[in-house]
């Protein structure tokens, strides 16, 4: 054959795989059909989060929204639908859990469920962006503007409110955005951090706050301490362990700031590579928003994507470039990576993940197309590495009109191995869409940390995913991920690490704890729940 008919069959067949139907990340929407639709309607969504706090396997869903606006927003509900709680029955269904404590009127902007008192339950915590004042003498939108943060105390499946008790609402705290859950100082206990934005009103500026987890379940704050600034603002946040000292570091979305912990247990600003993350803005709305860490090229360190919440969404692609004087240094790949230059839909949640489970992490943004009734998610698929540098591409061109959606946290809720998506609907001619992911079937692997002198979610765990020792290529990378929660914006993930895995049904893995405990799980059979307890 010659040379140019053997390029063009080779663009050809490239062309083909591209369109086939086994490489695209397909969704149905499930709304309807598992009993979301009715519950929700109306709803001015703006926090999700996923977590099975009754520990039947299956994991449930909680789902907030600001209640503070006229009734006839609220259409077709008379007025505002409280925040829900939602149990998974398995087969695609969802009840309401009929929690009277927790379906409360606010103005949420955010949640996660975890362990936070290391009993193997969860505790769920809802972020509230409350007002200092009110001028409303309507209910519930007065009580809705505010109501601060929540802190909900899992008592076997009945929730008991400990927000004044614990901690962990502190009174100062008013527009609170996302929440970190992570053991800043290595005692075992999960602390939260808690991202305020910069739209505090009142004289006093924003001020994201550390809570030192005390133990049973009470906090208090640790700013002083762990050495961190009162000026920290931000909307979304990510977290790992980027230095390598076994310490969670922090990366705040909007200001858009790296902290780095250090070896005296207190933080420091990385203002080396601040310039790197440095944006100008269109206007005064054009704001970074979620952050993801992520390896993007399976190099064994952790990448980053930051979302924007702004009607151009110029969204943006940090690859890791590795340690210098225990700095990570970052460099600007988006446009070689792929991603359009601009997104014309705000996209504030952002996650890596692995939706094809071809064993190359995705990157999704919480904007969608919505035609004829099917709703295709942003998802920018991997397909593969040149120069060094991932590759991506959308599943179409991208154009309006799209719609956006504040939170929308991934999960499997359906155990197949492949992750399903909600998005979190704040429009009234839209509704909150379950989808559930029907890509084309592949090997894939999931893992949960349990600990035991670290916290009991395994929060913070380094998890390698390697090619068998009986394969060819025994020992190659085949992924990296680091267990966290509550990254991206306003929304809860499962402390559960799903790599796709391809072709391959056997890997090895090595698992560094906390701690610095390294556990070598070997020989291990693709396509299950890998549940790795500390020794």
């Amino acid at each position: 054959m010659p040379r140019s008919s053997a390029i063009l069959a080779a663009l050809v067949l490239t062309a083909a795989h591209a369109l086939s139907d086994d490489s695209q990340i397909r969704f149905s929407d499930l709304t309807k059909e598992s009993g979301l639709l009715k519950p929700l309607a109306g709803l001015l969504g703006h926090g999700g989060a996923w977590g099975d706090f009754d520990g039947d396997g299956r994991i449930d869903l909680f789902v907030g929204g600001f209640c503070d606006r006229p009734n006839t927003d609220y259409a077709p509900a008379p007025g505002p639908v409280p925040n829900r709680l939602f149990r998974n029955l398995g087969g695609g269904q969802f009840e309401s859990a009929r929690q009277s404590a927790v379906e409360s009127f606010a103005r949420t902007s955010g949640a996660v469920f975890a362990d936070l008192d290391n009993d193997g339950l969860l505790e769920l915590y809802v972020a509230n962006n409350a007002q200092r004042n009110s001028r409303r003498t309507d209910e519930p939108q007065r009580s809705a503007q505010l109501r601060h943060s929540q802190f909900f105390r899992n008592e076997r499946g009945t929730w008991i409110d400990i927000s004044e008790t614990s901690g962990a609402c502190p009174v100062e705290l008013h527009t609170a955005r996302n929440i970190g859950v992570f053991d800043y100082n290595g005692d075992g206990l999960l602390d939260l951090f808690l991202v305020e934005d910069k739209f505090t009103r009142g004289g006093r500026g924003p001020r994201s706050v550390l809570l030192k987890n005390l133990g049973h379940l009470k906090f208090q704050d640790a700013n002083q301490d762990a050495g961190l600034p009162d000026d920290i603002f931000g909307l979304g946040l990510a977290v790992a362990d980027l230095n390598e000292d076994h310490r969670p570091d922090f990366f705040v979305g909007h200001s858009n700031r790296l902290f780095l912990s250090q070896r005296d247990g207190t933080y420091r600003e990385a203002t080396e590579v601040q310039s790197v993350f440095r944006q100008a803005p269109l206007d005064g709305e054009d704001w970074p928003c979620g952050a993801a860490f992520g390896d993007l090229n399976r190099d064994g360190r952790l990448d980053l994507v930051v979302s924007v919440h702004y009607k151009i969404a110029r969204n943006r692609v940090f690859l890791n470039q590795g340690l210098k004087a225990g700095v990570p240094e970052f460099r600007d790949v988006t446009r070689e990576a792929g991603l359009e230059e601009s997104v014309p839909a705000k996209c504030p949640h952002v996650e890596v993940q692995d939706f094809d489970n071809d064993g190359w992490p995705d990157i999704y943004f919480s904007a969608a197309w919505i035609e004829n009734g099917r709703t295709t998610p942003l998802i920018y698929r991997h397909t593969g590495i040149r120069d060094g540098v991932p590759r991506f591409v959308p599943p179409r061109p991208v154009k309006s009109p799209m719609a956006y959606f504040p939170a929308g946290p991934s999960g499997d809720f359906d155990n197949d191995g492949r992750l399903d998506l909600f998005l979190v609907n704040w429009f009234s001619d839209n509704h909150c869409r379950l989808l559930r992911n029907e890509s084309h079937p592949r090997n894939w692997l999931q893992v949960r940390v349990t600990g035991r002198t670290v916290n009991r979610m395994g929060i913070g765990s380094k998890i390698r995913i390697l090619k068998s020792a009986q394969s060819r290529d025994a020992g190659s990378l085949l992924g990296f991920q680091e267990v966290s929660i509550g990254y991206g914006y306003a929304s809860g993930q499962p402390a559960v690490c799903h790599f796709g895995l391809g072709d391959e049904s056997e890997v090895d893995l090595e698992i560094a704890l906390p701690n610095g405990t390294r556990l070598k799980p070997m020989a291990v059979k693709a396509n299950q729940m890998l549940n790795v307890a500390e020794p």
